[in-house]
């Protein structure tokens, strides 16, 4: 099980290739590639020469003794009753997973999306869109749970028959830490729930009422609980940080430090996790 983080404010403070180094510095083992604006024109993947820059940072990070394990696509997947939106985010899409490919990463995530009817169905016609382009580049969708009660992939119950209506070859599961607190459902729950089907985190904490995105310890969840879940499950994933508030907290000279300081308690979750499965032998 990598240690593994999503560095996105790190890029923005320090810029992609330095906050690279500075992870692999740091002590992070993995890398979540963040891709959020790909909506936006002025991204440097929607222009020639976006795969010499994914290429650029590979090497980086390989350099470093790390890669990248997933990256993070543009949200929302799609729009219900949106044409331009949907014509113009499909290949966006499409970027993100040729875009994880060059950057040797064997997961992109992405998140379904409510429809306000026939959510299902809708869901599957789009993801199963995207399958031919996952086999073309060798890399797998991890479809994550979404955020608020009652919102559909808010419950285990939609994201496993989602991931099962799919092709397994193609698409897998990510559980967000955090989204799953929020929901009322709890994430020891949902990790049992989902089963073989997690095969990747979105680690975060928060109070249980807003998605507050910081590290561990900061907020209110009960990590012996998640970590005793996830040993439970044998999953065998890596444990990847979506925490970046806690690093927003501190001025730019204390960021390092920041990062650090989410390096030492990632490894004390991982080796929790560790431990409850010696126990569960």
């Amino acid at each position: 099980m990598k240690l593994s983080t999503e560095f996105n404010y790190g890029s923005i403070l320090f810029g992609t290739e330095a906050a690279i180094r500075l992870m692999a510095e740091v002590g992070f083992e993995a890398l979540d590639y963040s891709m959020f604006d790909l909506n936006r024109e002025d991204n440097p993947l929607n222009h020639d020469g976006w795969q010499d820059r994914m290429a650029s940072f590979r090497k980086i990070a390989e350099e470093c003794g790390i890669g990248f394990n997933q990256t993070h696509a543009t949200f929302p997947s799609f729009k219900e009753g949106d044409d331009d939106y949907n014509k113009a985010n499909f290949p966006r899409l499409v970027r993100a997973i040729r875009a994880t490919a060059e950057l040797g990463a064997p997961l992109v995530v992405m998140h379904p999306q409510p429809t306000g009817g026939n959510d299902f169905e809708k869901n599957v016609q789009f993801f199963s869109s995207l399958a031919p382009y996952c086999r073309e580049c060798g890399v797998k969708i991890a479809i994550e749970n979404l955020i608020g009660t009652g919102c559909y992939c808010g419950n285990p119950e939609d994201l496993c028959a989602l991931i099962d209506a799919l092709d397994s070859d193609c698409f897998t599961g990510l559980l967000d830490i955090g989204h799953a607190s929020i929901n009322g459902v709890g994430a020891p729950a949902f990790i049992k729930a989902m089963g073989s089907r997690l095969s990747a985190l979105h680690v975060h904490d928060n109070d249980g009422v807003k998605d507050c995105h910081n590290m561990p310890y900061n907020r209110s969840l009960d990590w012996d609980a998640i970590c005793a879940a996830l040993a439970e499950n044998g999953y065998n994933g890596d444990f990847t940080y979506e925490a970046g508030f806690y690093a927003r907290q501190f001025p730019k000279e204390l960021v390092p430090d920041a990062y650090r300081m989410m390096v030492a308690t990632g490894k004390y979750l991982v080796g929790k996790i560790n431990a409850a499965r010696v126990t569960n032998v």
